[in-house]
């Protein structure tokens, strides 16, 4: 079919009007000639033709729109249709009878008498209320009271009342009604396209999501429902269309309470035929009347899923996150406040800076607080601790590697640190215990700022800012052979020391008061000060293990405290590890063996002498030896006799 409008005209002068028209209107269209039941008789044949929108006027259109589900666009009689008709009355003595249905021709007698025509109407509603003979019985009765000289009317009268009169002049639609009709009808058209294209749309965004979708009449029937509807409740969307919602599952019967309060229902779960569902309705509502509902459900284990994603993002989002500003270093020491004026004033270069001193005095709190203070702020920043891995494991870590690059690899490859630091800053931790083959690949990636996965030969670039740091003496460590001295010269561009505890003594309060404040919140205690023997106690200790050692007395503090400040009797049990019998320092003597041999050899007896005196516990070893427990291990792992002492 050509055409998608067909106008059916009831009488010949209107089809040749149509046609007329038709050829300057720019959509084309189809006119047919029926009137009335004719027309009734032809709608099999235009509906099969595929026509989407008819015309008529009269009472044939009407009889059209209660035959059909096709839209019916009626051509109005106009002021210009009344005047052809009247036109040439005007100023005579002839008396007219208007004739017909009111709704058609209400507007003809106050024309008429406008024009100084003398009329009176003959007007009835409809035909189901008397047959015509009746009808045309009225009208001989009244024309016989009250004679005219012109009948005017539309097509019904013409055919039925038009020998009881001299004369008649049928109300014709000109070209103006029609025309009018037409832009109509393209109007309808292009609405109608624009809902089907706007609900096509609709259609596709509801099948493109994960969730069991379906929209509710007021009655709460499927007017629609989406793909995953389909697949969950193992219907086709065909077999679903007007079924109550409850004759899909009875579990969703809820829909009709929800409906009928007109108030949103989230999270609601439901025990289905085909598993546990999380519901969400949401009534429509317009004018204080509901309209019918959108209901939506997914499966309880898809939530699982989901969350677990959204935690492993936040993880690692955070795990990327710079946390601490320089102005977060607690310190009222000048020489310290000296430095980090000094540090505030590195930060804003992309210069590499090793940082320097013992553990626990702060070093990756001031490797965070360069990254927040530098332009690379809104960056990755990512940490690694050279020394938590084994050389083997550290350096997929360090620079990733491809598919199948060794026994074990994922098969989609990893990125290394550096990779993930693009843009950002990498601060490499105990930088002093990385491997000697590590240090050279090390060495040409900061050189080159390129790097290689392992098992690839395509170099990367990357654009980072590199902030080490190390527990250890680098330069001993190079005059020793296990750190090359390029590289050391690469690291140590920009030098940062830091000061340990126990020549701070002005910070030592400040800072547990910091920090206990910091535990008691996290835990609910009511712990927010130290009488001043507690505080004199802390300040005459040495802290070998420096802010990290302090950090957990204060946490053991909080946790016991029974009250807001906390005096030196009740603190007792957290403060043993500074106060106990095994806090005595390391006897030495002038003659004995402890110091005789090499400086591996001095090392591995101081070693094994400490953990015997703490009974085979390598944390308190390592926390009077001042290094890190993974320190510890690597040493006694290299040879000390004391690696088989238990934990």
């Amino acid at each position: 079919m050509a055409h998608e409008i067909c106008l059916i005209a009831p009488y010949t002068e209107l089809a040749d009007v149509a046609r007329e028209v038709g050829e300057t209107f720019d959509r084309g269209f189809d006119v047919k000639l029926a009137n009335l039941e004719d027309a009734i008789g032809l709608l099999p044949e235009l509906e099969a033709a595929g026509y989407r929108v008819l015309i008529s006027r009269g009472k044939t259109a009407d009889l059209l729109r209660k035959h059909t589900a096709l839209p019916v666009i009626g051509i109005e009689i106009n002021s210009y249709d009344i005047l052809r008709v009247l036109a040439d009355l005007i100023g005579t003595q002839s008396r007219i009878a208007i004739v017909g249905y009111a709704g058609i021709i209400r507007d003809f007698t106050k024309m008429a008498d406008t024009l100084g025509i003398s009329s009176y109407a003959i007007l009835f509603e409809q035909t189901d209320a008397l047959g015509y003979e009746q009808l045309q019985n009225v009208v001989r009765a009244k024309l016989a009271r009250d004679p005219v000289d012109l009948m005017i009317g539309d097509t019904i009268p013409l055919s039925r009342f038009a020998p009881l009169c001299p004369a008649f002049r049928l109300i014709s639609s000109g070209p103006e009604g029609v025309g009018k009709a037409l832009e109509s009808a393209a109007a309808l058209l292009d609405a109608i396209d624009l809902e089907r294209v706007n609900r096509d749309h609709l259609s596709t965004v509801l099948d493109l999501f994960e969730k069991a979708v379906f929209s509710l009449d007021q009655e709460g029937r499927v007017t629609h429902a989406n793909r995953a509807a389909s697949s969950v409740f193992q219907r086709s969307r065909a077999e679903m269309m007007g079924l109550p919602i409850e004759a899909v599952d009875p579990s969703l019967a809820i829909a009709h309470d929800i409906l009928a309060r007109g108030a949103w229902e989230v999270g609601q779960v439901v025990e289905t035929r085909f598993g546990r569902m999380v519901c969400y309705l949401y009534p429509i509502v317009s004018d204080g009347v509901g309209r019918g509902m959108v209901f939506a459900m997914e499966r309880v284990e898809r939530l699982y899923t989901v969350e677990q994603k959204v935690r492993h993002q936040e993880q690692q989002q955070s795990r990327f996150t710079a946390q601490y500003r320089l102005d977060d270093y607690i310190t009222e020491d000048a020489e310290m406040r000296a430095r980090l004026d000094l540090m505030k004033r590195y930060a804003a270069t992309d210069a590499t800076i090793l940082i320097t001193g013992e553990s626990g005095t702060g070093k990756e709190l001031l490797a965070q607080g360069i990254h927040r203070c530098s332009r690379r702020a809104h960056g990755p920043f990512v940490a690694v601790n050279c020394g938590a891995f084994p050389a083997s494991l550290l350096e997929s870590e360090l620079f990733g590697y491809v598919e199948g690059a060794f026994t074990g690899a994922s098969r989609k490859g990893k990125k290394g640190v550096f990779e993930l630091a693009h843009k950002g800053t990498l601060f490499l931790d105990e930088i002093g215990e990385l491997d000697k083959a590590l240090q050279t690949r090390l060495l040409r990636v900061i050189q080159e700022r390129e790097l290689m996965r392992l098992g690839s030969e395509q170099p990367i670039p990357v654009d980072i800012r590199l902030v080490a740091a190390s527990n250890r003496d680098l330069e001993d460590v190079v005059a020793a052979g296990d750190f090359r001295q390029d590289l050391f010269y690469r690291l140590n561009v920009l030098k940062f020391e830091t000061v340990p505890l126990r020549d701070r003594r002005d910070d030592i309060v400040p800072s547990a008061l910091h920090l206990l404040c910091r535990h008691a919140h996290a835990y609910g205690s009511a712990a927010r000060d130290l009488d001043p023997a507690l505080r004199r106690m802390l300040v005459g200790y040495d802290w070998p293990g420096n802010f990290r050692q302090l950090s957990n007395i204060m946490e053991r503090i909080a946790i016991i405290a029974a009250g807001p400040v906390v005096d030196l009797r009740s603190a007792g049990p957290a403060l043993a590890d500074i106060c106990g019998p095994s806090r005595r320092p390391l006897k030495t003597c002038g003659n004995c063996d402890l110091i005789e041999g090499s400086l591996g050899d001095i090392r591995d007896r101081i070693v094994a002498r400490v953990l015997s005196e703490e009974h085979g516990s390598r944390s308190r070893t390592a926390l009077r030896l001042g290094i890190d427990r993974s320190t510890l291990g690597r040493w006694l792992k290299d040879g000390t006799d004391a690696a088989g002492v238990a934990e």
